[in-house]
């Protein structure tokens, strides 16, 4: 096996490719030019599927892989120690907000189920196939929650939750409890957000702050950013603006340059979000500017599967709830809320069924406030539908609440 301690993957990249031109190696190994410029200015991490296709196109024998997983263990390491006190800081910061004036701890625990095995243990599988299967557990919980709602599979989650936690406190070496504690964040991550939409913030609050722990551990810097986002979602909803909007900047701050362009580009929709609702327009402009800016770069490789969800329909969505905030003081806001939210339910995915209910409430507001009064009828009682097909308390609150304003506005 070729030593990698004091070899690069970027610039071994850029000597396997030779005179061979970046349009040309993007178009063999089936991803954008951006994406390999990236690479190979060090803009952006490896992922096992790209370093894969490269590898195999440029002929390295395996090399670019040894090369990458190498780069992955030294950023593991250098995420999970030097960010930390900045991590702790903002972890200690939504304690505080949890204490002071957001949301009261609720006695036991909600959803606590007994741990079964899959049916593959590590004595009769390796630890390869065995993050296989629970990869493909938690993408399975994920399909059935967009198109039947967290309800449909929330007690399952929940149990294969508690079982990647108590793999996580039996493995032997520090590379496996890493390699465990990513999967924790993913698995405990989406546990929050089916507890959020199930209307149980404060037990959501609690899975998105052990969650966000994991991800700091494993040295997933763009997991941990993204789980803060997540918490600063939380706040927002809840009109803790001004909090939720220094939650933001704080991941924002954490995730720097080196985390996923798909977290950034989320995190900058979600603080537009936020100063929309402190009605600074041109910080929320800006913000939703970054935010599709990034999106471009996001979308030419491979996501994370925690945020695989972005898409232009999904900024689009997220366009439109900013818009809907700031047309409260200024009402010229709806034409681009009406022109983002339009484009987003032309192209919103047919699989996402859960998600399209926050979709249509903001249409609704949109629609309502122009004067469309039948269309924005018809848009909120949309949303009221998938919400309680889906047995969404969180999009059914919403929905509800735009189909009394619509009312109003007819009356």
């Amino acid at each position: 096996m070729p030593d990698t301690s004091q070899q690069d993957f970027a610039a071994e990249l850029r000597r396997l490719r030779g005179e061979m031109t970046l349009r040309e190696l993007a178009r063999r190994a089936c991803c954008s030019k951006s994406l390999i410029c990236d690479l190979e200015h060090r803009r952006r991490p490896p992922t096992p599927q790209i370093t894969r296709a490269l590898d195999k196109v440029l002929g390295a024998g395996g090399k670019l892989v040894l090369l990458a997983e190498a780069q992955r263990q030294r950023s593991s390491e250098e995420t999970a120690t030097a960010p930390r006190s900045a991590v702790y800081d903002l972890l200690r910061e939504w304690d505080d907000v949890l204490r002071r004036d957001f949301l009261k701890k609720s006695a036991g625990a909600v959803g606590a189920a007994a741990v079964t095995n899959l049916g593959i243990s590590a004595t009769t599988a390796s630890s390869h196939e065995l993050m296989d299967a629970h990869h493909a557990l938690r993408a399975a919980h994920g399909r059935l929650d967009n198109l039947r709602g967290a309800a449909t599979v929330y007690a399952q989650a929940v149990e294969h939750h508690h079982q990647v936690l108590t793999w996580h406190s039996a493995a032997h070496t520090v590379a496996e409890r890493r390699q465990i504690a990513a999967l924790a964040a993913d698995t405990g991550g989406f546990v929050g957000f089916l507890t959020y939409d199930l209307g149980m913030a404060e037990n959501a609050a609690a899975y998105y702050h052990d969650a966000a722990g994991h991800a700091r551990y494993a040295g997933d810097l763009s997991s941990c950013a993204n789980l803060i986002g997540q918490m600063s979602r939380i706040l927002g909803d809840q009109g803790h603006t001004r909090r939720a909007l220094d939650l933001a900047d704080g991941a924002l701050q954490l995730s720097g340059t080196k985390a996923h362009p798909a977290v950034r580009s989320w995190l900058h929709a979600i603080r537009a979000y936020h100063h929309a609702g402190l009605n600074d327009a041109r910080a929320a402009q800006s913000d939703l500017n970054r935010s599709w800016a990034l999106l471009e770069r996001a979308e030419d490789g491979e996501k994370p599967p925690y945020i695989g969800y972005l898409s232009a329909a999904e900024l689009g969505k997220w366009t439109g709830h900013a818009m809907v905030r700031l047309s409260r003081t200024t009402p010229s806001f709806l034409t681009t809320g009406k022109t983002a939210l339009d484009e987003a339910r032309a192209t919103w995915p047919a699989a996402i069924v859960r998600g399209s209910a926050e979709m249509l409430t903001a249409s609704a507001h949109i629609y309502a406030a122009r004067g469309d009064q039948d269309e924005a009828t018809d848009l909120a009682s949309r949303s009221v539908a998938i919400a309680t097909a889906t047995g969404s308390a969180r999009n059914l609150r919403a929905a509800l609440t735009a189909q009394a304003q619509v009312a109003a506005h007819t009356a």
